[in-house]
């Protein structure tokens, strides 16, 4: 790759995920040369990741019928006697509205504001700005390759200080291709470990281990989702360990990969 840097136009079109996939290799190999370039990239990802994820769950629910009425069109006679009504209160309205709409507008803010504080785990936006950066990797994608997968569990077992596994997904048609170690937003060892399938699709589990105060805050009931652009993800804590599968595949499916991971790691 060309030393040359790529704009800020390039660099936030590979954020969100909108480059042709050789021009967002190409990015990705400046970034991995560039260690500090890549660490803002990685945050303003982790941001994206934070304000997509609130309140995602409304994006699967149906229409409410009450909008789905609305988007009809009413009576032509209808639409003429209520367009001479909206001439008449906006008239009437204008002024005493301009300061009634200031004031909402900034209560509205503040309630924006407020909703922009719930933020993901901290070890989430490690896992979504880890995958972004690696998975599109060519000659790099992990640093110590499959076969060697008895040094790469000790190593990193070692870095973290926990036990760890790396999960059998050949059943559900990935393989693993090795991993690497990380570290954390604060200093902390992370380990990645990456697989792929038949196809060439990629997914990626980060594991990170977690201080009390940490897991206290955080810990999640069950799977939680995540979704950054076409990225889905999959995040849980089960006890010290915080664990972030990521994958650009459709929920349903990360959710049977996360299934058979948990139940390994169980």
């Amino acid at each position: 790759m060309s030393n040359q840097r790529p704009d800020e136009t390039t660099l936030h079109a590979w954020v969100d995920g909108e480059l042709q996939p050789e021009s967002a290799a190409a990015v990705a190999q400046w970034l991995a040369d560039h260690p500090d370039e890549a660490a803002r990239m990685a945050a303003i990802q982790a941001q994206t990741a934070s304000l997509q994820a609130l309140h995602t769950q409304v994006l699967d629910e149906p229409v409410p019928p009450q909008l789905t009425r609305a988007l009809r069109q009413p009576p032509i006679q209808w639409r003429w006697q209520h367009a001479l009504a909206a001439g008449l209160m906006l008239s009437l309205g204008i002024s005493a509205g301009f300061g009634l709409g200031y004031g909402a507008s900034q209560q509205k803010m503040a309630v924006a504001q407020t909703g922009l504080t719930k933020q993901l785990p901290g070890f989430v936006r490690e896992a979504a700005a880890a995958h972004a950066v690696y998975v599109p990797e060519k000659r790099h994608p992990v640093e110590v390759v499959a076969q060697q997968q008895a040094h790469l569990v000790q190593w990193l077992s070692k870095r973290l200080g926990v036990p760890l596994k790396t999960p059998v997904l050949e059943a559900q048609g990935f393989q693993l291709m090795g991993g690497r170690l990380l570290p954390g937003e604060t200093g902390q060892a992370r380990a990645q470990f990456m697989y792929e399938d038949m196809a060439g699709e990629r997914l990626t589990l980060y594991v990170s281990v977690l201080d009390q105060q940490t897991t206290t805050a955080s810990a999640p009931a069950a799977f939680q989702w995540s979704r950054n652009g076409t990225t889905h993800g999959f995040y849980w804590i089960d006890g010290q360990q915080g664990y972030a599968l990521s994958a650009d595949l459709p929920r349903e499916s990360l959710q049977v990969l996360a299934d058979a991971i948990y139940c390994q790691l169980d």
